[in-house]
């Protein structure tokens, strides 16, 4: 937290009058009268006034450095994510800063040690790993720097004020319970799930996989991890999924860029869409439009990136202000399951 006095103004004037006295004659109107002298008014000249301090910018009597460690903004959710929280801060006298991961793991941790060296106040972090984080967020601790964790945590609790996120156990139970319900309880399902060992990753698969336990109709035929969230890694993976499994009925993906390239395959396969099931999850503004046309994908979880943005930057600045988060550990963050009905009467910018 960064000081700053409110400017001052200090103006002095003084004036000093000097009169001559004068001088009388007698009443013996022979003598000519004594002639008078009067000295001129002097003036001192005013004392310089002194220039005035800037305002500090945006009426801030307090700034505070806050850096967020962005785990890749290639994808919607974690670059909505970031924009909420600059938002915030533009409004709350933030020295805002973001890296950027690109989802390498020895860059992150680099990017998080480095805003130590820096002496920030704060450190907000996406961790794309449990347990490759550690060491970094650990650096922090040592350092007196808080760390709040969002979108995904190391497993160490000890080390984070707060994590701002959803059970990912849940979520992909929805998903999954949602596209198995629409199958009617029976067909063949392909799995295509995200890379590395984030909690996003696995506590999503947790959940997918305790849903198909519990539906022994469902023939889980294709199950791999994809080696980026890209549409072309998505594109990939359906094209094989398809080739191998023409009589495909659904494809789950861990992300909504994997699932609009699910749909292109689908789309270049010539399938026709009522025919096959895709779901994903983030909210990208095209997977909307999908599910409003019914062309494509038919669902997604909508993670709502600035919306988690804007209550992650919300809990931070009252850790910083107060130095409590207010909170409980864990604080649920805005998620939405959306599909055709769920859509009716939202804009995309309703879902950001």
């Amino acid at each position: 937290m960064k000081a700053k006095p409110i400017a001052r103004l200090l103006a002095a004037l003084t004036v000093i009058a000097l009169v001559a006295a004068s001088c009388g004659g007698d009443d013996d109107d022979t003598t000519a009268p004594a002639a008078t002298t009067t000295a001129a008014p002097t003036t001192a000249a005013p004392a310089p006034e002194p220039e005035p301090e800037p305002e500090p910018e945006g009426g801030c009597a307090e700034t505070y450095d806050v850096a967020y460690a962005n785990l890749a903004t290639f994808i919607l959710y974690f670059r909505d994510l970031e924009a909420g929280l600059r938002d915030f801060g533009a409004q709350s006298c933030w020295n805002f800063e973001a890296a950027d991961a690109a989802y390498v793991m020895e860059d992150q941790v680099a990017q998080i040690e480095d805003f130590v060296t820096k002496g920030v106040d704060l450190i907000i972090a996406s961790p794309g790993d449990r347990e490759a984080l550690i060491p970094a967020y650990r650096t922090a601790a040592e350092a007196g720097i808080p760390i709040l964790s969002t979108g995904d945590r190391v497993q160490d609790e000890s080390l984070e004020i707060g994590f701002i996120g959803t059970n990912w156990d849940d979520e992909g139970r929805a998903q999954t319970e949602w596209m198995i319900e629409k199958m009617g309880g029976s067909g063949m399902l392909a799995r295509i799930g995200g890379p590395g060992a984030s909690e996003y990753v696995e506590k999503r698969r947790e959940g997918f996989e305790a849903v198909m336990e519990e539906n022994p109709g469902i023939d889980l035929v294709f199950n791999q991890s994809a080696q980026s969230f890209t549409q072309e890694e998505g594109l990939r993976l359906a094209q094989d999924a398809l080739t191998a499994n023409p009589d495909l009925r659904a494809i789950w993906a861990d992300s909504d860029a994997l699932a609009l390239g699910a749909a292109q395959a689908v789309n270049e396969a010539g399938i026709d869409h009522a025919e096959i099931l895709i779901t994903g999850t983030d909210g990208e503004p095209d997977v909307f439009d999908q599910i409003r046309a019914g062309n494509g994908v038919d669902a997604t979880i909508a993670l709502r990136g600035y919306a988690w943005g804007f209550q992650t930057a919300t809990i931070a600045h009252q850790f910083l202000t107060t130095g409590s988060t207010g909170a409980d550990y864990f604080i649920q963050a805005p998620t939405l399951l959306v599909d055709e009905d769920e859509i009716v009467g939202m804009s995309n910018a309703d879902l950001r």
